[in-house]
C-alpha cells in the first residue's frame, strides 16, 4: 500500500508573481502561464530623480516600462520629451538590435518595471507580447517614417 511517507519529496509548484508584468502595456494581456515564465526575468524598481535609465548610443539590453512618475528623454538634436506611466523604453531597439536614440533620465521619483532583453525577444517570438511588443513599435506604424518610435510621437505631441 502506498503512503505519503513512501512518496518522493514533492512540493506543489508555487506560481510565480506576475503582478509586475501587469504594468507593462505590451505584456499585460499575455497568457498567465507564459507570463509566469517571464516573471523571473522581471524587476520592479523605485528610482530617485536624476537617475539615468538609458543613454543615447548604447545598445538596448532591456525593456523599461514607466509605472509611476515621469522621465525626460533628451534627443541628440536638443529636443526633449516627457515619458509618463504606461510608456515603454527600449522595446523597439531590442527587437531591431538598435541603439537608444535618446538619453532618458528620471524627472521625479519613478517606479519602473524592467524586463531583460532575451525575455522580451522570447515573448515576441512566442506571441506572449503584443504582435508588435511595445508601444514604440505600434507608434511607428502610424508615424510618418517607419523608423520613428514613441519618442518621435511624444515630441510631436509636445
Amino acid at each position: 500500500m502506498f503512503s505519503l511517507t513512501d512518496a518522493p519529496h514533492w512540493r506543489p509548484r508555487r506560481r510565480r508573481d506576475t503582478s509586475p508584468l501587469a504594468d507593462v502595456p505590451s505584456l499585460r494581456d499575455g497568457d498567465p502561464r507564459q507570463l509566469a515564465e517571464l516573471a523571473s526575468h522581471t524587476d520592479r524598481l523605485r528610482l530617485p530623480p536624476a537617475r539615468t535609465l538609458v543613454r543615447a548610443g548604447e545598445l538596448a539590453r532591456q525593456l523599461i516600462a514607466v509605472v509611476s512618475g515621469e522621465a525626460t528623454a533628451y534627443l541628440p538634436d536638443g529636443r526633449v520629451a516627457v515619458l509618463h506611466a504606461g510608456d515603454e523604453i527600449g522595446g523597439r531597439e531590442l527587437l531591431h538590435n538598435e541603439r537608444h536614440r535618446a538619453t532618458v533620465v528620471t524627472a521625479s521619483d519613478v517606479e519602473v518595471v524592467v524586463v531583460t532583453g532575451p525575455a522580451v525577444r522570447w515573448a515576441h517570438q512566442t506571441g506572449v507580447a503584443d504582435r508588435h511588443t511595445t508601444r514604440a513599435v505600434r507608434t511607428a506604424r502610424v508615424a510618418t517614417r517607419p523608423t520613428e518610435g514613441i519618442l518621435s510621437h511624444l515630441l510631436r505631441r509636445a
